[in-house]
Formats: structure tokens, sequence, C-alpha cells
């Protein structure tokens, strides 16, 4: 006997998922966002890890440093206070020969730093000053993503890239980052992506497979001079894979109570004042190839002066790396939790 057809299930359907997208709690968070509640270019979520380009300060005070460089600020300080915990250079490389965005001076104004900023033109002669709040929407039910377009100056070397840093309501420690070449881009080798400041929180452990940690006491037991050490280099099978088949590696701090040390007494200049935090790098499951590896340098002296760090030679950039394709993704990622709760280390 044909089975008869009421009508009634494809409502039945609807409504019920009508009552199911409404009895999922969005997880809406208190966003920061340019040119809405953020009189300069900062964006990022309250409580969580917050970005921004120059002029633009994570603390609120000054323009948060040089230009060409993401500033990246997270509340480690006593009653939530935001610090500047890294900075993120861009660094593409053409032919073998690498341009380096904090550094170059700029052909828009004469300036060392390259300019960086937020508009929807890519061949803008002159950047807009222009505040943009970037594009907020959901990715999935009950979960907000912000989406923020940062136009990178050419390099002198011809590659022309931009980046779209993206962030969710449901990762608020980290932020992902891809990477996109201009039409009017020399080819590139890589486009490098560099966490430029380990020696603000003074990493000294690297977190490998399974647990593995290398010192930079160790990796640069002998050096003493006030430049950048030799690059250590760490491939694909030397790194972590969670069980969620993500590719991740961290760097921490190797000390009991890093506020309690003043590099320069009397001085709040290379201050750490904060709690500790894992900073790590990741690329998620099914975005990363064969030729994906770590590097990191480290310095046994601050940048630009002979003041030794405290505590001995610590890292300075650290960085994932691979061949470059237009759209390639890399996560970064600011967190009170341990390599430990994470997922791996001891």
């Amino acid at each position: 006997m044909k089975k008869r057809s009421t009508g009634f299930q494809p409502a039945l359907c609807l409504v019920g998922m009508m009552l199911w997208g409404m009895a999922t709690p969005t997880r809406a968070a208190e966003w920061v966002r340019a040119g809405l509640n953020a009189d300069k270019p900062l964006w990022g979520i309250k409580g969580g890890l917050q970005f921004g380009i120059f002029p633009a300060s994570v603390t609120g005070e000054g323009d948060g440093g040089p230009r060409g460089l993401i500033r990246l600020g997270y509340p480690t300080l006593p009653g939530g206070r935001y610090a500047l915990v890294n900075f993120i250079a861009v660094e593409p490389v053409v032919k073998g020969r690498k341009g380096f965005s904090e550094l170059e001076w700029s052909q828009l104004d004469n300036t060392q730093g390259k300019r960086f900023w937020v508009n929807a033109a890519s061949s803008a002669v002159k950047p807009a000053e222009t505040l943009d709040a970037g594009k907020l929407w959901r990715p999935a039910p009950g979960v907000e993503q912000l989406d923020v377009t940062i136009r990178v100056e050419k390099f002198e070397n011809g590659a022309h890239v931009y980046l779209v840093v993206s962030q969710r309501s449901d990762a608020p420690d980290e932020i992902t980052l891809t990477v996109h070449a201009e039409p009017d881009s020399a080819p590139l080798d890589y486009c490098i992506l560099t966490a430029t400041m380990g020696n603000m929180a003074r990493t000294r452990q690297l977190w490998l497979k399974d647990g593995a940690m290398v010192s930079s006491l160790q990796l640069f037991a002998d050096y003493k001079e006030m430049h950048f050490t030799e690059d250590a280099l760490f491939e694909l099978k030397r790194l972590h894979i969670t069980p969620q088949g993500d590719v991740i590696v961290a760097v921490t701090n190797d000390e009991a109570n890093p506020a309690a040390v003043r590099p320069f007494p009397g001085s709040d200049v290379w201050y750490y004042g904060g709690v500790k935090v894992t900073q790590f790098w990741k690329k998620r499951k099914g975005t990363y190839r064969d030729d994906l590896h770590v590097r990191v340098n480290a310095r046994y002296t601050y940048w630009m002066s002979r003041q030794p760090i405290p505590g001995g030679v610590a890292f300075e950039n650290f960085e994932m790396r691979e061949r470059f394709y237009d759209g390639q993704q890399f996560v970064f990622g600011i967190t009170r939790k341990t390599v430990r709760e994470l997922g791996w280390g001891g």
C-alpha cells in the first residue's frame, strides 16, 4: 500500500530547524573594532588576543612601536590590562631575495617601515587613513568571525601581498593569517610571517613533537655576541601533530616569575610585567605540505643594545615556513594555557 503523504513533514522539519537555531547559544564576543569602538587601527576580542597596525597601540599608549609590524596584545597584566607580547613581520622571498616589512623604507613617504593599511582598494597610490571595522559574520551556528584585510605596500624585491586576519569567537586566543598575492606581485618563493620579539617574554623553551623541548640555552650555549644567532630549523617530522591533525609548535618562558625581572633596573625598558603565556604557530589539518618547517634564531643581548638578556640567550624570531601558494594560512596564538594544557608537553 502506498504511503499517504500528509504534507506536514517539511513544515515540521522547518519548525524544528528554527527551534534548533533559536536554542543554539551564540558565542558572541565583545569585539574591538577600528572605527566603531576603537579610534586607532585595532581589532580583536576583549579578554582575548588583540591585533593592530601602526599607529595603534595594544596598551593604549603611544603608537605601538615600529611600522611594518602587526602588534599582538594580550591581557597578561594585573587587572586584565593589556601588554604588547609580540610583533608579526611580513617577509616575502622572491628568487631567494627576502623583503623586510619592518626594515625597508617606504616608497610612499620615505620613512622606515612598509605601510600597512586596511582598505578594499589594492591599487591605492597612497593608503587611505580611514578606519575599517572589518567584516563580522557567522561561519557556523553560534560562532562569530571577524575578518580584517590588511594591505601591505609593495616590497623592493617586487613582492606585493595582502593578509586577511581572522578571529573567531570560539577561539579568542588565536588569529588566522591568510596570505594572498596582489595581481602585480612578482612570483613568490615564500611569504614568511615571523613573530619577531621572543625576547620580550624571554622565550627559551621550544616545544616540538610529543612534548620534546629544546632550550635556547642548549642550542646556542656558546653565543655571547650582540647580533642574531644562526638559524635553527626543524622539519615537519620534528613537529607535534594534535589528535585533530593540526601541526603545532610553541615557545614559552623558563622562569618561575618573569615579572620579577627588570632587564634595565629602574626602567620599564624591555620589562615583561605579566603572567607567563604560551605562544604558538599552528597549521590546520589539510592546510600544510611536506615542506613545512619551523625556524628560530636567538639573541644574547636586547635589540639595538649591549644589555645581556637576563637568564641568558633567548629566542627572537619564531616562524613556520612553507613554499608560497595563494591563500595559504598560518595560525598564531597567545594563551595562558601551558603546553600540557594544550594537549602535549611535560
